[in-house]
């Protein structure tokens, strides 16, 4: 019956467990709980941001960042997760202490009986044997036993410090984190700045375009225009001008976004930025020696330290390896309880020591020694090619830094040269010198010399972060800021600038050569308004234009060197320009009485 019944149990149980099992499918999360899991997220997002009360300067921006970004806050819990881990492996090196308890009973008595054991061989049981019982039915037991291996403990020591300094390497990378942010914000920023600003000149500039664009076709419609080709090239510069602004505007308008990304803002919030684009920025310059930054870079690079704590734990796996081929030795003592009316002593307590030791471990002892030894060599050859490397970004940063200010000088000067084109052909405008073509022609370009210049002193920024970034410091040494006026550049690193800024100039001097028998400009441009007004509804296919070997004519943007073979219709075509673009860009053509009309 007995057998039986624990039959029956055993079925029972390992059938239940299978029905269980059989039972469990695989569940989609739903869509309510999907709901539920943004609406908790976007509510998070929304309370880790701080109220954006007035306009952002960069050191509020980097702060931003620092505190509130998610990147950087994923580092900070992965630091903390190591630190708990550290403080989980000190409890590896104590004792262990086990506390138990029990209760057992069965449905008889656990009777015996003995007999003699004679010539190696028990003796039957008599026809009336004599049992006799030494516990009862029911047994209530209690134990506490306190054991420390001393091997164990040897090795949770190593592993503590391994992992101490685990916690230390993740310090090290939330480090390289804040760096790498910080750099990156001032990067963003100051593109931000430069959106900010022309943003502000795009929109309108757009609407202009697109105003003159309505007025050519109602002027094509009603047939004022001169001849359909003239109106459809007319169009088509001037849509070529509204694609490049719709380009511009998509290349800028992100910047904002990023920046509020990088800060921690959740997209969407609107805020303005302190700084504006100026025509005189201030250029930091790095007061240091670059041996003293050589140095600088190698004590305080995270990626280096991380590189030394990771030497250090290498070398600790040999202490490790060594501890592992020794006998473990384990230490214990008990105290124990049991309720039987048949004991004597119902507690009583013991102790004891034992050895233990895997023999095989002698004749892996050499190799796990070498493999140890080997970790230890190859964390030395990572730290010193991590060295060489680190060296290596240190002067590469100082050579974009430098190139980089040589880039916005010659940015600068560019843009000072479109200002003042810019400023001559809205004075020409003004008189009827020239079309409005010319004049939005004129303002793009004063667009994209003003983004070239912004986005020259923003990777100036940039690279002055790296500087700090490849040094492995924060921007607190002393630096020197100079003023643009008084920054010098060697004429070596100046030279090839200043053959670029010499052509990008020669066309300002034409320009500025025109008014050789006047007082002004506007004189001269007042003087040939007349001739201006009746020029452009002439027929220029059949003029003949005076032109004379190395004479310079702006063609396209670019000089062009008149040969001896040249004329004016032969340059139009092979240039892909009318004869009335290449006349109206040099103007003095017709102040110099060179055009005749058949």
């Amino acid at each position: 019956m007995i057998k039986k019944v624990s039959k029956n149990l055993v079925t029972s149980v390992i059938t239940s467990f299978i029905i269980t099992g059989c039972s469990v499918k695989p569940e989609m999360i739903s869509e309510e709980e999907i709901k539920q899991d943004v609406e908790k997220s976007l509510n998070v997002i929304s309370k880790v941001v701080q109220p954006v009360e007035q306009p952002i300067s960069l050191d509020e921006a980097i702060q931003r960042g620092l505190n509130h970004n998610l990147q950087k806050r994923v580092k900070i819990l992965e630091t903390a997760l190591a630190q708990q881990q550290l403080d989980l492996v000190y409890y590896d090196m104590l004792p262990s202490l086990t506390a138990s308890a029990g209760l057992s009973e069965r449905n008889n008595y656990a009777a015996s009986a003995s007999t003699s054991f004679v010539n190696g061989e028990p003796q039957p049981l008599g026809s009336n044997p004599s049992y006799s019982v030494s516990q009862e039915k029911q047994r209530t037991t209690a134990d506490l036993t306190f054991s420390w291996n001393i091997l164990d403990f040897g090795l949770s020591y190593v592993r503590a410090e391994q992992q101490a300094d685990k916690f230390l390497i993740a310090k090290e990378k939330q480090r390289k984190v804040e760096h790498s942010l910080t750099q990156e914000i001032r990067r963003t920023y100051f593109e931000a700045v430069s959106a900010q600003d022309l943003l502000k000149k795009i929109q309108p500039m757009m609407i202009e375009v697109k105003k003159a664009l309505e007025d050519s076709k109602k002027m094509q419609e009603q047939r004022i225009a001169k001849t359909p080709m003239e109106s459809l090239s007319y169009q088509r510069e001037l849509l070529d001008i509204l694609r490049s602004l719709h380009t511009l505007e998509n290349s800028l308008i992100s910047s904002k976004i990023e920046l509020a990304e990088l800060m921690g803002l959740k997209p969407g919030i609107e805020f303005e930025l302190a700084d504006k684009v100026e025509k005189n920025y201030e250029i930091p310059n790095i007061d240091m020696k670059l041996e003293d930054m050589e140095r600088l870079a190698l004590e305080n690079r995270p990626e280096l330290s991380e590189s030394r704590y990771q030497e250090r734990i290498s070398e600790k796996e040999i202490t490790a390896a060594k501890l592992k081929m020794l006998p473990g030795i384990n230490l214990s003592t008990s105290l124990s309880y049991e309720n039987s009316d048949y004991l004597l002593n119902n507690d009583w307590y013991s102790y004891g020591a034992n050895v233990s030791w895997n023999l095989l471990n002698v004749f892996k002892a050499s190799e796990m020694n070498k493999l140890a030894k080997t970790q230890v060599e190859v964390a030395k050859e990572q730290k010193l090619a991590l060295s060489m490397a680190i060296l290596s970004q240190v002067h590469l940063s100082i050579v974009k830094f430098n190139q980089a200010k040589k880039e916005y000088f010659l940015a600068k000067e560019y843009l000072d040269v479109a200002d003042d084109i810019y400023d001559l052909t809205k004075i020409e405008n003004e008189v009827n010198i020239n079309s409005r073509l010319i004049l939005i022609k004129e303002k793009l370009n004063n667009i994209l010399a003003t983004l070239r210049y912004s986005a020259s002193y923003a990777n100036v920024q940039n690279s002055y972060g790296r500087i700090f970034v490849s040094l492995g410091i924060n921007e607190n040494k002393k630096v020197l800021v100079d003023k643009v006026e008084d920054t010098t550049v060697t004429k070596a690193s100046l030279t090839e600038d200043k053959k670029i800024l010499e052509e990008t100039s020669k066309v300002v001097n034409e320009i500025e050569e025109i008014p050789q028998n006047n007082n002004t400009i506007v004189q001269k441009e007042i003087k040939s308004t007349i001739q201006e007004d009746s020029l452009f509804n002439k027929n220029f296919n059949n003029s003949k234009i005076k032109i004379y070997k190395d004479e310079k004519l702006l063609i396209n943007d670019k000089e062009y060197i008149v040969k001896e073979s040249d004329d004016i219709s032969k340059i139009a075509k092979q240039n892909g320009m009318s004869i009335k673009q290449i006349v109206i860009d040099n103007f003095w053509l017709v102040e110099k009485d060179r055009i005749e009309f058949k």
